[in-house]
């Protein structure tokens, strides 16, 4: 009966701790390390990640990321330093760590003891990163992997301009450490309309966009199809497959222009 009893109590303590570290604001860090000339140079591999979180839409607080010393922000355990992305609310750090998870794994959370006026969250994208299954792996040891993201455009206030909804791919090359080394993006499923008061309706589609990995040669090709509707003009494009391929070289990457076959043209009376 003591041991049922015990094991009840913990059950309760352990509840009771992990409800109140759920509810302490958490502090985003990218790296760390006991070492100062170790983390210091950390720092050197933050650029390019830098600039894909700008392009997907993550915003850092104004002088962020920041090496600090961990015995400065209550709550982390002491005797470490460590890059820190932001500090946010528990309910709020949830999607931006996921995020920053996706673009460089190592990231992770700690609860701190920071008080509400304190705090400075990065700003999550309006639409999800998303990781796709394609990756191709080379002989170098580096990895290119795949990540889509929503786009969305509309017309100004006067009605102005299109209506715009776009499936943006990225294409983020990672070193054997996981950083990041490169980046390309290219455009997937598009769906334009609108209706100007000039030229008339506008509605043109891309869809069915897919990759082919081509692991011999270091590359991913993106294809989609593309229609524009009944009323385009005499001699412009009707419909055709588009496709890019995204190549790997040195630790670089490269997207080709949007190529165009099987072009249909509409016909003129």
């Amino acid at each position: 009966m003591r041991s049922y009893i015990f094991v009840l109590g913990l059950l309760a303590f352990t509840g009771a701790f992990q409800a109140e570290a759920a509810d302490k604001p958490v502090a985003l860090i990218w790296k760390g390390s006991k070492d100062k000339a170790e983390a210091e140079a950390q720092g050197d591999t933050w650029a390019d990640l830098g600039k894909l979180l700008e392009k997907t839409g993550l915003s850092l607080p104004d002088g962020y990321p920041k090496l600090v010393e961990s015995k400065t922000v209550p709550g982390l355990k002491p005797g470490f330093r460590v890059w820190l992305l932001g500090t946010c609310p528990s309910d709020e750090g949830g999607p931006v760590l996921e995020h920053l998870k996706l673009l460089a794994p190592g990231t992770y959370s700690r609860p701190v003891k920071l008080p509400a006026k304190k705090l400075a969250c990065p700003k999550p994208p309006d639409s999800p990163l998303r990781a796709r299954d394609e990756v191709l792996k080379l002989s170098s040891g580096e990895t290119l992997r795949v990540f889509t993201q929503e786009e969305t455009e509309s017309p100004d206030e006067e009605g102005r301009g299109d209506s715009i909804s776009r499936t943006r791919f990225h294409f983020v090359l990672f070193g054997k450490g996981g950083e990041v080394l490169a980046t390309e993006d290219a455009e997937g499923d598009l769906d334009v309309s609108g209706n100007d008061p000039g030229s008339g309706p506008t509605s043109y589609r891309c869809n069915g966009t897919s990759i082919e990995t081509q692991e011999d040669d270091g590359k991913m090709v993106l294809t989609r199809h593309c229609s524009a509707n009944a009323f385009a003009e005499c001699g412009s494009m009707l419909s055709a497959d588009e496709s890019v391929t995204v190549t790997v070289t040195d630790g670089a990457v490269s997207a080709s222009p949007m190529e165009r076959t099987d072009v249909e043209y509409a016909e003129c009376d």
